[in-house]
């Protein structure tokens, strides 16, 4: 990186001189008409226009390429210019301008050392500005009190936790913090993501989104609770299960994430055959739902203004933990026997668990590739098979027979495809 002081007036060419300011006052002109113009749609006056920030930019530039000291003397004297301005408009509580005026300076300055970044600044800084309405409507309107909240809780073990956490496992290759706490931060942010999917799109469209949200807290608890709508409540069995196999199609991409996190080498081998899986899956749900869902019908959904269930997130990543333990465990004790037994069982009830706790036994090009990839299709025709059970108990023999053949199908699907990856 260069050093601030390597660049100054006296050992900087004249042509690298031109393309820095020309840089710096476009980036002060597009900051400076971005403020005239919303002076004049709103009718107010500032201390700071169209050309105050273009000179704010180029003296930003000029002052640190003489030296430190004068840049330092001129942010000071922008500052102070900035401050003067707030007590001579006490009708404007509002101190955007002033800010802009003061980065504009600094924006200046980056010119000399990065011209590609200051740009950006200057960019997103406009961006900032001309999206006051819009920001202001997200934050009072869009966006409620328990969705800041989970927002920040989110960004909070992104940003400060995940960094700090230890990233070694305890035990063999199982029990690592930073890992744990990674898959935490992933499941989270699926969940956020399809909370705000359902609230962007239409009512129609809502529905397949909230089906997919309720997947990534529990597909298996999604297909009962849709299964039971058609027993007891006489719901449409195709469109509850169309639902629920949009359930499904979370548990594949949940997969995927989950694998990512984990193992980059298992991810490419899964990859193509759980997003074809994938796409038949989904195929065969949307036209269940399209053809069969009617005017005002809706389905059975947890719609809920918080972004995640981060206790039900909690569960499920310590669960899958807790299961890769045990699985590694077997594994220890009852050598290939004991990872296929308890792979077996763990799908039954959780497949990202026993999927976790396969990935992180080896990489696949290592002599167990061979049993690994047995256990694992073992333990997605296992999941396949719990499911529909699942489905045929809560929901009766109309929704199991629109329900199985797809999930039995898109299934078998998947496992194909990945014995012929690995053969």
């Amino acid at each position: 990186m260069t050093n601030l002081l390597d660049l100054s007036i006296q050992n900087t060419a004249l042509s690298q001189l031109i393309m820095i300011f020309a840089v710096s006052l476009g980036c002060g002109l597009l900051i400076g008409l971005e403020r005239e113009q919303s002076k004049a749609k709103h009718k107010t006056k500032t201390f700071a226009g169209f050309r105050t920030f273009a000179i704010s930019s180029l003296l930003g530039t000029l002052c640190f390429l003489f030296n430190l000291e004068i840049g330092i003397t001129g942010a000071i004297l922008i500052g102070a210019i900035s401050i003067a301005s707030l007590k001579n408009q006490p009708d404007d509580p509002g101190v955007t301008t002033e800010l802009a005026l003061i980065m504009t300076y600094f924006i200046g300055a980056v010119c000399i050392w990065n011209i590609n970044l200051a740009a950006g600044l200057a960019v997103t800084l406009t961006i900032l500005l001309f999206a006051k309405q819009s920001l202001h409507g997200l934050a009072n309107q869009w966006i409620n009190e328990s969705e800041l909240r989970d927002g920040v809780l989110l960004l909070a073990l992104i940003l400060i936790a995940l960094p700090l956490v230890p990233n070694q496992a305890f035990w063999g290759p199982v029990l690592n913090p930073y890992t744990i706490l990674k898959l935490l931060s992933l499941i989270l942010f699926v969940q956020a993501l399809a909370h705000f999917a359902k609230r962007l799109l239409s009512s129609k469209n809502a529905i397949v989104f909230s089906a997919l949200a309720s997947g990534f807290v529990s597909s298996t608890a999604t297909i009962a609770n849709l299964g039971m709508e058609v027993r007891n409540n006489g719901a449409n069995p195709h469109v509850n299960a169309g639902a629920a196999l949009m359930s499904c199609v979370s548990t594949l991409i949940q997969m995927l994430i989950i694998v990512a996190s984990i193992s980059l080498a298992w991810f490419k081998i899964i990859f193509l055959p759980t997003i074809i899986s994938t796409i038949v899956l989904s195929i065969w749900a949307l036209y269940l739902m399209r053809t069969s869902i009617g005017d005002g019908e809706t389905i059975a959904t947890n719609d809920s203004s918080r972004m995640f269930s981060f206790k039900n997130a909690v569960i499920i990543t310590f669960a899958l933990s807790g299961i890769q333990a045990a699985i590694y465990a077997l594994n220890l004790w009852l050598g290939s026997s004991g990872l296929i037994l308890g792979t077996l069982i763990a799908s039954l009830f959780e497949i990202h668990a026993a999927i976790a706790a396969i990935v992180v036994q080896a990489e696949p090009d290592t002599v167990q590739a061979t049993t690994l990839m047995i256990a694992l299709m073992i333990g997605l025709a296992a999941h396949a098979l719990a499911k529909s059970i699942n489905a045929a108990l809560t929901g009766g023999y109309k929704f199991a027979l629109v329900f199985i053949p797809a999930q039995i199908i898109h299934m078998t699907v998947l496992i194909i495809m990945l014995w012929m990856q690995q053969n």
